[in-house]
C-alpha cells in the first residue's frame, strides 16, 4: 500500500501499470487514494465501517473523478463529504437508498397504528435492532443471512424471553414487508421469513380465561386490595365488556350520564371502529362515583396517581390481578366473561357483538342492521344484572325485574 503525496508535481511523475491496478494512499487527507491504471488515473476514497450484519468491520470504496478531469485539490476538497456518505452507509453516487431507520421512521409516519401499537413498535425495533438501523434496504437480503437473522432471534429470545423475541420479530417482519411495497428494486425478500421456515415462532394457545360462578366472590375480594379508581376500571371492564385499554382511556369528553351511554373511539387503527353504547345501571354508578372524585379537570375517567406515567390513566396489569385474586385471569379474561355471560343467557350474538365493538361483516350487519343504544339497553342490563348476582353469590335466584327503562327518565 505505497503512500504518496498527491500533488500534480508527483502524479504527473508516475507511471502507467503495466498490469493491474496500484492504489497510492495520500498522505495528507486519510482515505484519499489515486489509482493507477494502465491507461488511467482515478481518485477514490476508502473507509472501514462496522457492518451491521455481521459486527465486523469491512472496507467501503467511493470514485471521486479521473486525474485530468479534477485536480489534487478538487479530490481533497470533495473527498470528506463522499467519506462521510460512506460512514453512513449512503451510497457514493446517485439517489441515496434509505436505511432500515428510514423505513422504521417511514412506517410509523405512514401507517394508521394505535398510540398503543406505535408505542410496541418503539419499545422493540431500536433498542433490540440498533445495530442492523444503518443497514441500507438493499443490504438486508445479503447482511440478514438465516445465521444471523436466528441468532439475534435466539439471543432476544433467552435474554428477554419467548414474547419479546416472537414480537419483536412481527414488529421487524412488518416493517420490511412494507418497504418491499416502497422499494421492489432494493428489497427482494424478507430475510424475517427464516423464522417461520425453521418453525421458531412460539405456539401462541388462545386464551380462555373467564370467570366461573364460583370464581366470581373470589374475584371480588381481591378487587378490594386495589386503589379505588383501580378497582372501578376492572369492574367496568367486567359490567361493559369493553377491552382494557377503551376502558382504562376512556375521557369523559365520551361519556354522558345524563342519556346513559359511552362512545369508544379508534380514530387511528384500521382494524377497529368506533361505536357508542348504552350504560348499564351499574357502569353508571361507577361512573357518577368516578365524577364526584374527579380533581379538577382531568380529561380521564381513571386518571392516574403516578406522576411518572406518561399515558396519564391507569393501567391494569394481568400479573397484579392474578397475584391479588390469586385466581389465573387476565385482565381481557374480564370482557371475556361479559360475552360469555351474555351466550349463556342465549342473548343474540348481534347484540353482543355491537356492545362490545366487534364489527359485523354480514351483508345485515354492514348494509342493514341500525341498531340505537336504546335498543341495546335491556340487553346490557341483563348481562349486568347477571354478573352482579354473580358477585353477590346470588346466582340461580329468580329475580323478575320491570322493563329498564331510558337513561333520564
Amino acid at each position: 500500500m505505497p503512500k504518496l503525496l498527491l500533488t500534480k508535481r508527483n502524479i504527473d511523475s508516475l507511471k502507467f501499470a503495466e498490469k493491474g491496478q496500484v492504489d497510492y494512499f495520500d498522505t495528507k487527507l486519510k482515505g484519499l487514494f489515486l489509482r493507477v491504471g494502465r491507461a488511467a488515473m482515478t481518485f477514490f476514497v476508502q473507509v472501514d465501517i462496522l457492518d451491521p450484519g455481521t459486527e465486523k468491520y469491512r472496507t467501503v470504496k467511493g470514485k471521486l473523478d479521473r486525474y485530468g478531469e479534477i485536480t489534487p485539490e478538487q479530490a481533497r476538497q470533495r473527498a470528506p463529504e463522499l467519506l462521510q456518505r460512506l460512514r453512513q452507509g449512503k451510497p457514493a453516487s446517485g439517489e441515496a437508498i434509505p436505511t432500515l431507520r428510514d423505513l422504521y421512521e417511514r412506517y410509523l409516519k405512514e401507517k394508521p397504528l394505535a398510540k398503543t401499537t406505535r408505542a410496541a413498535y418503539a419499545f422493540h425495533i431500536p433498542p433490540k435492532f440498533e445495530s442492523w438501523l444503518d443497514l441500507p434496504v438493499s443490504k438486508l437480503c445479503t447482511r440478514l443471512t438465516p445465521d444471523v437473522v436466528i441468532s439475534r432471534y435466539q439471543q432476544i429470545r433467552e435474554t428477554k424471553g419467548k414474547g419479546a423475541a416472537q414480537n419483536s420479530f412481527k414488529c421487524l417482519q412488518s416493517i420490511i414487508r412494507y418497504g418491499s411495497i416502497l422499494y421492489p428494486q432494493h428489497i427482494t425478500g424478507n430475510p424475517v421469513k427464516v423464522i417461520s421456515d425453521a418453525k421458531l415462532w412460539a405456539r401462541q394457545r388462545a386464551r380462555e380465561d373467564c370467570l366461573e360462578p364460583e370464581q366470581f366472590k373470589v374475584f371480588l375480594e381481591g378487587l378490594l386490595q386495589f386503589t379505588p379508581v383501580h378497582r372501578d376500571c376492572f369492574l367496568l371492564i367486567l359490567y361493559q365488556g369493553w377491552r382494557p385499554n377503551e376502558t382504562q382511556s376512556l375521557k369523559w369528553q365520551d361519556v354522558n350520564l345524563e342519556k346513559g351511554i359511552a362512545s369508544i373511539r379508534h380514530e387511528t387503527e384500521v382494524t377497529k371502529h368506533s361505536y357508542t353504547v348504552p350504560l348499564c345501571s351499574q357502569s353508571l354508578a361507577i361512573l357518577k362515583r368516578r365524577r364526584e372524585a374527579r380533581v379538577g379537570d382531568n380529561a380521564f375517567v381513571f386518571p392516574s396517581d403516578w406522576h411518572s406515567n406518561k399515558l396519564g390513566h391507569v393501567t391494569m396489569r394481568a400479573e397484579k390481578l392474578k397475584q391479588r385474586t390469586g385466581l389465573d385471569l387476565t385482565v381481557h379474561g374480564l370482557r371475556r366473561t361479559f360475552i360469555t355471560t351474555g351466550e349463556r343467557l342465549r342473548l343474540r350474538r348481534e347484540d353482543i357483538n355491537h356492545l362490545t365493538g366487534h364489527v359485523d361483516n354480514s351483508v345485515t350487519g354492514r348494509h342493514y342492521s341500525r341498531l340505537t343504544p336504546d335498543d341495546l339497553r335491556p340487553v346490557i342490563q341483563r348481562i349486568a344484572d347477571e354478573i352482579e348476582w354473580h358477585l353477590k353469590g346470588e346466582s340461580g335466584a329468580k329475580v323478575i325485574r320491570l322493563p329498564v327503562h331510558a337513561a333520564g327518565e
